[in-house]
């Protein structure tokens, strides 16, 4: 009998033993499931944070290149507007009044003749080229006068030492481009 109870109390201090570790393995194990919840949470706030950063920048990177496509889209059609406006100047240029043209070939050739040296060549258009001898002559019976140029109208003068001077309506609006686009801009874009 003796016996029983030593057996008794050895399975009764196993169970305890048993129990103790049980409750203290148990203990570690909750431990360590709220150390991984807490770890899991942090991740995620981490995880969120950076696709809230992410989706900002994209944002911000989105907003930009659309405002620079539309500032890009902005300026193409201003530009549009200005080259129209240069076309309808070359159209009326076309359409010049004969006596103001005149004049204004007079003049031209007066300046080549006075500002180039030697023996000069002048180059109008084929329609032009009758005008344009009667008044070269008129004014330096030596320039030459050939319909050699591709243009709307005006001159372009070279001396036999190799100067010239480009006269024509073309040249005369390039020249001036910078300063009239300027002023086109003023007129049809005043808000800017």
């Amino acid at each position: 009998m003796a016996l029983d109870k030593i057996i008794e109390r050895i399975k009764k201090d196993v169970e305890h033993k048993t129990d103790t570790i049980y409750e203290r393995e148990e203990e570690k194990a909750q431990e360590i499931r709220e150390e991984i919840e807490r770890e899991k949470k942090r991740k995620l706030n981490e995880i969120r944070k950076d696709k809230k950063r992410e989706i900002k920048t994209l944002k911000n990177r989105i907003l930009s290149q659309a405002k620079l496509e539309k500032r890009k889209k902005k300026l193409e059609v201003r530009e549009e507007m200005i080259e129209k406006v240069f076309d309808e100047v070359m159209e009326r240029v076309k359409a010049m009044d004969p006596s103001d043209y005149e004049d204004y070939l007079r003049k031209a050739i007066g300046r080549c003749d006075s500002t180039l040296k030697g023996d000069i060549t002048i180059l109008c258009n084929k329609d032009s080229k009758d005008k344009v001898k009667e008044l070269a002559r008129k004014i330096d019976p030596s320039l030459e006068v050939k319909a050699e140029l591709d243009s709307l109208g005006g001159i372009k003068a070279r001396s036999e030492e190799g100067s010239s001077i480009d006269l024509t309506f073309e040249a005369n609006i390039e020249r001036k481009k910078k300063e009239l686009r300027k002023e086109i801009a003023n007129i049809l874009f005043p808000e800017e």
